[in-house]
């Protein structure tokens, strides 16, 4: 890597890793896209070293996430210009696990640094995906969806485990090429122990996952969870709404539309346990213990003794003394105040209970909440935009929602949209007693791009991780349903409008990652407070 321009490495790393991104297959890139740019560091001493990684994740991110914008003809300009400016705010954020590998490399040894990186790398990963300002989106470990049998442990590490191994294969290859002379013969290179040791490590990192994979998806083949377990019916319903249009549209005919898909499944002879649609989608203020407000869906539900599970609109009135930091004001009622909330509800025939509902926790930043809004209330209206979906409350309790299944019942892990890219707070329902997994979501503000796909390949991860089977609903999709092995049981062709009729199993073994959560987060986090503060209080060592 001696000649080849430092510029032209940033550009290999980052155009590597972008095309290793799904729905691109090209997944093997991952493994070596780390080395450009990390043989340059190791080598050469750069003032500018940081312009080479802005380059590299500019690159990177431009070339997974480019569709943020939309770039459609309805598109909101508020959202094509903060995804101008996440493109390029967000490579700064890559530049903390390689400000750590040059602290190392400076105050230590390379050495110690390269073989710190996948340390520090899964470490910032981590950290990427904890707070208000948080986007795991660009996760390594997200690449390797198609790695069918590789992936599969992930049940145990989560999706940081895969970015680990990743990284640690890209070093193991570094340290080969710096400790060897190609200009010595190959029967020298298989007799030294160091080069021996290295491709035995590289090739346990590609073997061992897959082995387990092999074990590992026997256990849950589809066919014997189907005999084995309880099962759920479900009716996903996927009706291409314009998203841009819809805050304008009457509500009365978007529901209409809903239940004629619906009504079409049940003619057909399906008779689902629960029938699913999307986020938001009815976009209406609902107050939940207000049963005036859901009368029209309660009436479908009754007629056809079926379960809805639905996104919609949820508000919440306050007085002076109960009101969020965040509330806005009532200008038609004195001394009351509101809450608007991104939420779900599961509504039940003939009860004579509220349904239970829950608030979106997870806020994609900017688009839907202003991060940390409730801190610098003053900037809230600058992030407000133009179609009913800003400014949402934050929900407070994460809670699963019991499905009832003839005189049985089930527990179900509502997730909505982009809380689906992180993967602890999805074990958190696996681990409190969810036996599948819904994923409501709209995606619509980016049809015709990756990013729908994107995000139910994301989705796919999160099955593995906790061996849950996932029932997906998209507004124009993707929709369909996940297996827990990471497969596509069945879909739905995007931007027509359908019904699935779809039965799954429901699962109760709990994973060693929904059990423990992310272990490896804090473990790395561990290590690299270690190496630091050995880097600052100790000598230059040779190792």
């Amino acid at each position: 890597m001696k000649n080849i321009n430092p510029f032209l490495s940033a550009v290999l790393t980052g155009g590597m890793l972008a095309l290793s991104f799904p729905p691109i297959p090209f997944f093997f890139l991952s493994f070596l896209a780390f080395i450009p740019l990390l043989m340059q560091f190791s080598e050469h001493e750069y003032k500018r070293k940081y312009l080479l990684i802005y380059i590299t994740f500019f690159i990177y991110h431009s070339g997974t996430n480019w569709w943020i914008g939309s770039w459609q003809a309805d598109s909101d300009p508020y959202l094509t210009a903060s995804s101008i400016i996440l493109a390029f705010v967000h490579p700064f954020f890559f530049m903390i696990p390689f400000g750590l590998f040059f602290i190392v490399k400076k105050r230590i040894s390379l050495n110690c640094a390269l073989w710190s990186f996948p340390f520090f790398w899964t470490f910032f990963e981590w950290l990427h995906n904890l707070g208000e300002f948080s986007y795991p989106w660009l996760t390594i470990g997200n690449t390797q969806i198609f790695n069918y049998y590789w992936i599969q442990f992930i049940d145990i590490t989560g999706v940081w485990g895969a970015s680990f191994l990743i990284v640690l294969f890209n070093v193991i290859i570094i340290q080969i090429l710096r400790n060897i002379d190609f200009n010595i013969s190959i029967d020298t290179i298989r007799q030294s122990k160091f080069a021996q040791k290295m491709i035995i490590s590289l090739i346990a990192i590609i073997i061992l996952p897959i082995i387990y994979g092999l074990i590992r998806t026997q256990s849950f083949q589809h066919e014997k969870l189907m005999i084995s377990n309880k099962i759920v019916s479900v009716g996903i319903i996927q009706p291409s709404i314009n998203p841009w249009r819809k805050w304008e549209m009457s509500v009365d005919e978007m529901i209409k539309q809903h239940f004629d898909i619906c009504d079409s499944l049940i003619l057909a002879g399906y008779k689902p346990d629960l029938v699913i649609w999307n986020e938001t989608a009815v976009p209406k203020y609902i107050n939940v213990n207000n049963p005036y407000d859901l009368r029209y869906l309660q009436l479908w539900v009754d007629k056809n003794n079926v379960q809805l599970f639905t996104g919609f609109s949820e508000i919440e009135f306050y007085d002076e003394n109960t009101k969020t930091a965040t509330a806005r004001k009532d200008d038609n009622q004195e001394g009351v105040y509101y809450e608007p909330y991104n939420s779900s509800v599961l509504i039940k025939p003939n009860s004579e209970v509220a349904p239970e509902s829950y608030r979106k926790m997870r806020l994609t930043p900017m688009a839907e909440r202003l991060p940390y809004a409730d801190k610098i209330m003053f900037m809230k209206s600058w992030f407000e935009w133009g179609v009913g979906i800003s400014s949402w409350g934050i929900g407070k309790e994460q809670k699963n929602l019991k499905l009832n299944i003839g005189d049985d019942s089930a527990s179900l892990g509502p997730i909505i949209c982009i809380e689906s890219i992180y993967p602890e707070f999805v074990s958190n329902t696996s681990q409190n007693g969810a036996e599948f997994l819904i994923i409501i979501t709209n995606d619509a503000w980016y049809d015709y791009t990756p990013g729908p796909e994107q995000h139910y390949l994301i989705a796919a991860v999160r099955a593995i991780e906790n061996r849950r089977y996932i029932a997906r609903c998209a507004n124009t999709g993707v929709s369909g349903v996940i297996s827990a092995t990471g497969r596509s049981i069945n879909k739905l062709p995007q931007y027509q409008r359908l019904g699935l009729y779809e039965e799954l199993p429901l699962l109760k073994e709990k994973t060693i990652y929904s059990i423990l959560g992310d272990w490896l987060g804090f473990a790395v986090f561990i290590y690299t407070f270690i190496v630091i503060t050995i880097a600052y209080t100790r000598k230059k060592l040779n190792f």
